[in-house]
């Protein structure tokens, strides 16, 4: 992944416009650490992941999902349900952080970043069952004697890139729907929003399948080194400049992209 232009001293970043203002929570970290303008200084995230190699990660992830645990209903449900007790028993913690990283108030942040996630749980959790069933289609000359019909099958290793101005949201919906389809997930928060990063990293491990989905934290040269490896689908949100870096680096391995810019 390529950086723009940093606007002082240090490693720059790859966004060219728009940044969230800084706001310090209550023992937080102010928001977008490594910019000059908006930081003071720079507490690095922690996480096991971001210091294992991202070969390693994904490797991981894939011998997860080739094991086919991830591919039974019941265990797609009670994955999204352990999600779903996550966000409502930890919803102070991301409140405070999304107040650090970008100054949301409380309602703020509930309706933009909680209330549809919660709302994108409960409608998969209780519509998967028919989603996932296989739908019968009609028959025609070629398929006359056969059984016709459509079956879902997971892609298998997804990365879901998050944005920095919905930190959560943007990272949890993609997921969710992911997830339900049965995949394995390397999930890469934006470091610009780190105390969100820091908390996703912290929380997924502790209600998720820690193999099947992954969390990895970092900067630029993190990034750069995941969009190496290969995935089955990439999402991404985020401006265009990094979206073209995303699509150059997922042809390579002709994995289908989603992105939303």
């Amino acid at each position: 992944m390529m950086p723009s232009k940093s606007p002082g001293p240090g490693p720059a970043l790859p966004w060219e416009e728009g940044s969230p203002p800084a706001m310090a929570g209550e023992g937080l970290v102010p928001a977008c650490s490594r910019h000059r303008r908006l930081v003071e200084r720079e507490a690095p995230l922690k996480c096991p992941a971001a210091m294992e190699k991202m070969q390693q990660v994904v490797g991981r992830a894939r011998a997860a999902f080739r094991s086919g645990r991830s591919r039974p209903l019941e265990f797609r449900i009670q994955q999204l349900k352990a999600l779903q007790r996550m966000v409502q028993e930890k919803e102070k913690e991301i409140m405070r952080t999304l107040k650090a990283d970008l100054n949301k108030s409380g309602p703020n942040a509930f309706t933009q970043e909680i209330l549809g996630v919660l709302g994108a749980l409960a409608l998969t959790i209780e519509k998967l069952p028919s989603w996932a069933d296989p739908h019968h289609v009609k028959k025609d000359l070629l398929t006359l004697r056969d059984e016709a019909y459509i079956s879902y099958e997971p892609l298998g290793v997804v990365l879901v890139i998050g944005a920095w101005n919905y930190p959560f949201a943007l990272v949890m919906q993609p997921l969710i729907g992911a997830i339900a389809a049965g995949n394995a997930v390397v999930v890469k928060p934006s470091e610009v929003s780190e105390n969100t990063a820091r908390l996703v990293a912290e929380l997924l491990p502790l209600y998720l399948d820690k193999d099947l989905y992954a969390v990895v934290t970092g900067g630029v040269p993190e990034t750069t080194e995941l969009l190496t490896q290969r995935f089955d689908h990439i999402f991404y949100t985020g401006n265009s400049n990094v979206g073209r870096i995303v699509m150059a680096a997922a042809a390579k391995h002709l994995t289908p992209v989603t992105l939303e810019l």
